[in-house]
This record gives structure tokens, C-alpha cells and sequence, in this order.
């Protein structure tokens, strides 16, 4: 089944690995050129950093000053096997210079988006929605989530002539860290005013970062300022209840990248 690798890493201070005329920029540029011409690489990789990282946080983007700028990249496999052999192998010599410019992981695992690929990563701006749900949300919890958001994209996005593109789709994995979720001190004072919120109490917590299954949507945009513009239409005022009222969302979060982008000359298998 194809899948999207997503990444989310931590870059070091005072570096602009996006400027290729930079050294921390030339560093990111070839890594990722010789992780898409490597034999059995990814076919596709995309890659930005938070555009809120470089400007005042945006309240609805749920970015702190404190939280750093963030690189996001994305990588398009055949599988999850197909990308594990290739990180164990020609994949690991390939980004071994990337902790030069990038202080942590902050996780790396997997979605499955609709359409594939998700070449809605390659407009001029990208809105990513995080969606944030218990680790152990049922099928029928995963499609009436994913329901309300196609509704919200049919009666709500297809309004707007700006938008380039949606994709959509769910992790594989049901460990994702929450961005977002409260503080241990603010969980224990939740927990003892309200000691049967079941939704949190679904949360897995591991290593100290709660985590859980993520829906993730991607729509993209001609600039951060047409996004922000449509927030204030009566489409998006009248609908985005279809968004914020998913049962059982534990964390929504909204962010932007502004990716750059590689394809692998090779195709794709169609097993």
C-alpha cells in the first residue's frame, strides 16, 4: 500500500536550511537529492520549515516562540517495508550530515493521503491539519472523521477559488506525539475536576509525550494571507463546526510549509 513517510525535526538555531546559498541549506539540498537518487529510495520528497517559526505565532496555529523553527518533510514509498529497508540501508549514509542542522526528531512515521501522491505539498503555501485522536479510535470513529472533513472540503474549500489543492488521510501508526495536548500539570488538575473524560484517559503517554492516532489534511494555498482571508467568509464560518466538532478529537492543530520539492525518475511499482 503507498505511503507517506512524514518527519518532523528540530533545526538549529540562527540556520536557514531552506537558503541553498547557506551551508546549512546545501547541506538539507543534497541529503535529500541523495536520498531520492539512492537505489530504492523514495520516488517523491517534499520538505519546508513552519512558516510560523519565522513570524509571530498565529493563535489558531498553536505555535510557540519556545517551540523553534520545525522541518517537515515528506517522502513517498510503496510501502512501509519499502521505506524501512531503505532506512536501514543506503538511506542511513544519505542523512548522516542532517544532526549538523538539526538539533532532534520529533517523530517519523507514516499517513496514507488521498489522493496519491500528495502533490498538493508542492503549492506556493500549505496548510497541514493535525488532527489528534485516542491511539485506539474504531474504523467506523476514523470514517466519520474523515467524512466530516470531506464534507467541510465540499461545501466549505470548493467555495474558494484559491484553493490549489486537498488531500487527506490517516497514520498508519497510532503513536503520534499530540502537539498540543495539555500539560502534565493541567492533565492532573483536569483529571481530578473531571476524572471520567474518557477521551484522554484513551491517550497513550509514552516516554512522558502523550500521543495517539493522527488524520492529517493538507490544503494548499496561493500565500499564507489568502488562508487567512478565507477564515473570515461566511463559508468558513458557517462549516468549520464539520472540523472542530469531530467526535473524539483530543488536539486540532493548523500550521503552513512552503515546500520544495524532488521527484525520483524512476516509477512507481504498481503491485
Amino acid at each position: 500500500m503507498p505511503v507517506t513517510e512524514v518527519g518532523c525535526m528540530g533545526v538549529k538555531p540562527g540556520l536557514d536550511v531552506m537558503d541553498d546559498t547557506t551551508e546549512a541549506g546545501q547541506i538539507l539540498t543534497h541529503a535529500y537529492k541523495t536520498v531520492i537518487t539512492a537505489p530504492g529510495g523514495p520516488y517523491r520528497a517534499y520538505w519546508g520549515v513552519e512558516i510560523e517559526a519565522n513570524v509571530a505565532a498565529a493563535e489558531e496555529t498553536d505555535v510557540r516562540p519556545s517551540d523553534g523553527p520545525k522541518l517537515w518533510a515528506f517522502f513517498d514509498f510503496d510501502s512501509v517495508e519499502h521505506h524501512e529497508k531503505f532506512a536501514n540501508g543506503p538511506g542511513r549514509d544519505a542523512v548522516k550530515d542532517l544532526p549538523k542542522i538539526l538539533t532532534h526528531s520529533v517523530f517519523s512515521k507514516h499517513v496514507v493521503v488521498t489522493p496519491f501522491p500528495p502533490l498538493v505539498l508542492l503549492s506556493p503555501v500549505t496548510e497541514v491539519m493535525l488532527a489528534y485522536f485516542p491511539s485506539d479510535i474504531s474504523p467506523a470513529g476514523k470514517d466519520a472523521a474523515s467524512a466530516r472533513f470531506e464534507r467541510f472540503a465540499d461545501v466549505a474549500l470548493s467555495q474558494c477559488e484559491d484553493v490549489k489543492g486537498v488531500g487527506c488521510g490517516w497514520g498508519v501508526e497510532t503513536d503520534f506525539p499530540i502537539r498540543g495536548a495539555a500539560t502534565e500539570a493541567e492533565e492532573e488538575a483536569e483529571a481530578e475536576a473531571e476524572e471520567e473524560a474518557e477521551a484522554e484517559e484513551e491517550v497513550e503517554a509514552e516516554g512522558g509525550r502523550w500521543t495517539g492516532a493522527l488524520f492529517i489534511a493538507f490544503i494548499g494555498w496561493p500565500s499564507v494571507g489568502a488562508h487567512m482571508a478565507f477564515r473570515k467568509t461566511d463559508a468558513f464560518k458557517e462549516n468549520v463546526h464539520l472540523i472542530t466538532g469531530m467526535d473524539g478529537v483530543v488536539s486540532l492543530v493548523m500550521l503552513h510549509v512552503k515546500c520544495r520539492g524532488l521527484e525520483r525518475r524512476e516509477p512507481m511499482r504498481t503491485e
